[in-house]
C-alpha cells in the first residue's frame, strides 16, 4: 500500500496539480526540486519540500539527495515529473523504493526525436511519424523542418538547414494540419488514464498556458500501443499533427514525462485509484500566470471560463510564489543567455550527455 510519494521538479505546475490530487487520495506527498523557489515549497499539497543538486549537473548527488529522502521520510514511491526521469532511471537501483517510470533504454528511445521517428515508422499502423533522416542525409528539395534531436517546447526548431555542426541536428518532412497532445498514465504497459487535448494559448513558441480536449481514436489506440509494445510504466505524452493535407494524422515527437496533460482529468480523479484502475474521461484546465506575461496578452482568447491549476481553494500561496519561482527563471534566462521556457529546464534537462 502506497502512504507516502516523493514527487521530484516540482517547479512545474503539473507537479502541483499531481500533488494536489495525490493529497485528496489519502496520500502523504514529499516535494525535492534544485530550484530555490519551485511552485511546490508553498503549496500546503506537500507535507515536506526538500532543495536537492541539480540533476543535469551532479547527476549521483542528485539521486543520493533523493536517496536519503527516502530513508528519512519513510517514503514509499518516487515519481519523477520532469526530464530529471533519465538521472533517476540510469542510477534506480541507488534508490531503496519502487520509482514510477520506465527503464532507462526505454526513455532514451522515445525521447531522441530521431530514433523515435525511425521506430514508429517501422512499427506502421494508422498514426505514423513523418519521414526523418540525420540532417547530414536530409534530400535535397524537400519540404523541411530542423529539430535538434534532443530539445523541448519546441525551442530547437528551424525551418531553414542549421549552419555549423549538424551532427546534433535532425530533419523532418514539414507537414501542414492542426497541433494538438495526448497523455498517458501507465502501469505495466496498461494505460489506466488517457487525455488529449490543444494549447490555444502559449507562451513564447511551446509550452501550452491553456488547455481544450479533443479526441482521435486512432491516435489513442496509438498511445495504448506504444505502452503495450514498451510496458511502460509511468506518464507518457506525444505530439500530433493532423489530420494532415493527406488526411492522415502524424506523430510528431514524444516526451516520457509527466505533461500538462493531467491538467484535461476531472478535478475529482483519483490517481491513486488510476494507479490501480480505471480510465476516467477528462475536463478542461487552464493555468494561471506561471507564465504571466504571454497569457495576459492573449487574455481575450481565454473568455470561456476554465480551472486554473496554479490556484486552489485552501491553498493560495503558489499564486503569489509563482512570482518569486518566474523570477528565479528569468535571473537563469540572462546569465545563460537562453529563453525563459529554456530556464526552466536548464538544471535538470537530459540532452544525451
Amino acid at each position: 500500500m502506497i502512504r507516502t510519494i516523493l514527487l521530484t521538479g516540482t517547479r512545474a505546475p503539473v507537479a502541483l496539480d499531481l500533488a494536489r490530487r495525490l493529497q485528496n487520495d489519502g496520500i502523504r506527498v514529499i516535494g525535492a526540486d534544485s530550484c530555490r523557489f519551485p511552485l511546490g515549497r508553498f503549496s500546503k499539497a506537500f507535507a515536506a519540500h526538500f532543495r536537492v543538486p541539480p540533476a543535469r549537473w551532479d547527476r549521483e548527488a542528485f539521486v543520493g539527495a533523493l536517496a536519503g529522502i527516502v530513508s528519512s521520510q519513510a517514503v514509499d514511491l518516487v515519481w519523477p515529473t520532469c526530464e530529471e526521469v533519465f538521472s533517476v532511471a540510469s542510477l534506480r537501483g541507488r534508490i531503496p523504493c519502487p520509482v514510477f517510470l520506465p527503464p532507462a533504454e526505454v526513455l532514451l528511445r522515445l525521447h531522441h526525436k530521431l530514433r523515435f521517428a525511425e521506430w514508429t515508422r517501422e512499427l506502421g499502423g494508422g498514426v505514423t511519424a513523418p519521414p526523418s533522416w540525420e540532417a547530414r542525409d536530409a534530400p535535397p528539395g524537400e519540404h523541411l523542418i530542423w529539430k535538434r534531436k534532443y530539445s523541448r517546447f519546441g525551442c530547437q526548431v528551424r525551418t531553414t538547414r542549421p549552419e555549423g555542426e549538424l551532427e546534433p541536428w535532425m530533419a523532418q518532412v514539414r507537414l501542414e494540419g492542426p497541433e494538438f497532445c495526448a497523455w498517458a498514465l501507465c502501469r505495466s504497459g496498461t494505460v489506466q488514464a488517457l487525455t488529449q487535448y490543444r494549447c490555444p494559448v502559449r507562451s513564447e513558441r511551446g509550452a501550452g498556458c491553456c488547455f481544450e480536449p479533443v479526441g482521435s481514436e486512432p491516435v489513442a489506440e496509438f498511445m495504448r500501443r506504444i505502452a503495450r509494445i514498451t510496458e511502460y510504466t509511468g506518464s507518457i505524452a506525444c505530439d500530433f499533427l493532423g489530420p494532415a493535407r493527406d488526411g492522415k494524422t502524424y506523430v510528431l515527437e514524444c516526451n516520457p514525462r509527466m505533461t500538462s496533460g493531467l491538467h484535461l482529468l476531472d478535478p475529482g480523479f483519483s490517481v491513486g485509484a488510476a494507479l490501480a484502475g480505471d480510465v476516467v474521461p477528462g475536463a478542461p484546465g487552464r493555468l494561471g500566470a506561471q507564465l504571466l506575461v504571454p497569457t495576459l496578452l492573449r487574455a481575450p482568447r481565454l473568455a470561456d471560463p476554465a480551472r486554473d491549476v496554479v490556484g486552489a481553494r485552501g491553498d493560495l500561496r503558489p499564486v503569489l510564489g509563482q512570482f518569486l519561482s518566474l523570477a528565479e527563471f528569468a535571473g537563469i534566462a540572462c546569465r545563460q543567455g537562453i529563453s525563459l521556457s529554456e530556464a526552466t529546464t536548464w538544471d535538470l534537462e537530459y540532452n544525451g550527455d
